[in-house]
């Protein structure tokens, strides 16, 4: 009886684990982790303008440029500076925004206003400027003629008649790590030595006639996937570039690491030249680049193209689109990390992801 007793209760132990593993008891599919949170701001909520053309970080607050002025944010309001009440401002249309030297760099329809937050001043008039950028004595503004350039005194022209630039129509400029200034145009890069220019462009085509060039890359070692250049910035001690072809991260000598969508190509078929879909070599949304913005330390790059936003982290494209409970999509203006949140700028609104640095941790 007793033995009975004793393989009864032993049956009954292997059947109560069994209905653990398999019953009630057993692992469980962990919950979907929470999306997270994306705030948008429009006129509503205080912009002046819904086209969002630039966003810098300075300081405690977020600093957006639209085409009807500039506006800061303290975390609870949005103070707006346009022409009629911040004198210094040249137009109200802010083409680009840059932190330099301890101030915010504002680029406007009609010259460059340097401001730390509370004192103003006009640097650069007469001209549409396109971007500034400054380094101690240097100030550097994009025009379409060129590149002015001031080391204290008075502006100079450098363009490609006074400085042999590869094109006048300047779009970006960028100091890098070794306070060369590079400047971004719309048929390739350059280099300011002194004060003439280094030019790099990379492999392109050109239909002519019935005939399709191959152009050279100049130098011969450079391999920028393409020379319409939208932005510059510097990361892991190389240069981002954005190009209405794709991305570009190189350290302009020996290093060229490109990442392109799907994309149109020139090809020359049966004697007729026309353009047909080409495979792109990443997840990129769109094939052009439209805006950049390097996460703290280089954690990672924020790559906005004209379909929508990417996310370059250690070499590989992150997928985040299932974490966002809203995804900024269409063509992505300006890019910024504030703190532990990322500001995308599109041409509907300002779009908050709220603490998207949780998403590069976990990574």
């Amino acid at each position: 009886m007793k033995s009975a007793t004793i393989r009864l209760g032993l049956l009954l132990s292997i059947a109560c684990g069994l209905a653990l593993l398999v019953g009630c008891g057993g692992p469980k599919t962990p919950p979907p982790p929470e999306k997270l949170k994306v705030d948008r701001f429009t006129t509503q909520q205080g912009l002046p303008h819904d086209h969002i053309t630039a966003l810098v970080s300075f300081g405690t607050q977020v600093w957006a440029g639209t085409r009807n002025g500039l506006a800061r944010f303290d975390g609870v309001n949005w103070q707006v500076h346009v022409t009629k009440n911040t004198n210094a401002l040249g137009s109200n249309i802010i083409e680009n925004l840059t932190v330099a030297d301890g101030a915010v760099w504002i680029s406007t329809d009609n010259g460059v206003t340097r401001t730390d937050g509370t004192n103003w001043a006009s640097i650069f008039t007469g001209s549409r400027a396109r971007a500034a950028t400054a380094r101690g004595s240097e100030i550097a503004v994009a025009t379409a003629h060129g590149v002015d350039y001031t080391t204290g005194g008075s502006f100079i022209s450098l363009s490609k008649e006074t400085a042999g630039l590869v094109y006048d129509e300047v779009q970006a400029l960028c100091y890098d790590a070794n306070g060369k200034l590079w400047v971004g145009t719309r048929a390739g890069m350059a280099q300011l030595n002194g004060q003439v220019f280094q030019n790099f462009t990379g492999p392109a085509q050109q239909p002519m006639g019935t005939s399709l060039i191959e152009i050279p890359p100049n130098p011969p070692n450079c391999q920028l996937v393409g020379n319409n250049i939208n932005a510059i910035v510097p990361y892991k001690g190389k240069l981002a570039i954005a190009t209405t072809s794709g991305l570009t991260i190189t350290d302009m000598a020996n290093q060229w690491t490109s990442y392109t969508s799907t994309h149109k190509k020139w090809v020359q078929r049966a004697g007729k030249i026309f353009e047909e879909q080409a495979p792109g070599n990443s997840p990129l949304p769109g094939p052009s680049i439209t805006a950049l913005a390097v996460a703290p330390n280089d954690a990672a790059l924020f790559v906005g193209t004209n379909k929508g936003l990417a996310i370059l982290q250690d070499g590989k494209w992150l997928e985040f689109e299932n974490r966002l409970a809203t995804v900024p999509s269409g063509a992505i203006t300006a890019l910024v990390m504030h703190e532990k949140d990322l500001w995308v700028g599109t041409q509907s609104g300002l779009f908050r992801i709220i603490n998207l640095a949780s998403l590069l941790s976990a990574s």
